[in-house]
């Protein structure tokens, strides 16, 4: 892993691989903030931090993505346009057997607009940086 992580957003998703494709999702990205427009990436299901299956990938999520030259190396979720295809993608949560006081799972950010894991509170959305 050799080069920095960028950041990018799903803009469409064109298909899921398969038995001869391999487990890998197709989708057409742009990076933010470059005014390069939108590539076409194919990401391996094992490149996929945060996601349990390429299956719940869909358009508007945000990822931090890790190449080897042209190949995506990791792919980590940073963020969705909506909860529930944030949840969807998360999958079930790891919860203690007890709590003593609330647990927040996700929110939305007010400054991106997207739902992320966790609470921002005291700390910053992996979104955007706030």
């Amino acid at each position: 892993m050799s080069d920095q992580p960028k950041i990018y957003q799903v803009c469409e998703v064109h298909n899921f691989g398969g038995f001869f494709g391999g487990d890998t999702v197709t989708l057409s990205a742009a990076e933010r903030g470059a005014s390069s427009g939108e590539q076409t990436l194919t990401i391996d299901q094992a490149a996929l931090v945060g996601i349990a299956d390429r299956h719940t990938v869909v358009a508007g999520m945000l990822f931090s993505l890790v190449f080897a030259g042209e190949r995506v190396e990791r792919a980590e979720l940073l963020g969705a346009a909506t909860h529930a295809q944030l949840r969807a993608a998360l999958g079930p949560a790891d919860l203690p057997a007890s709590l003593t006081g609330p647990l927040v799972l996700s929110q939305r950010c007010e400054h991106c607009g997207l739902w992320v894991a966790g609470s921002a509170a005291g700390a910053d959305c992996q979104a955007c940086a706030r």
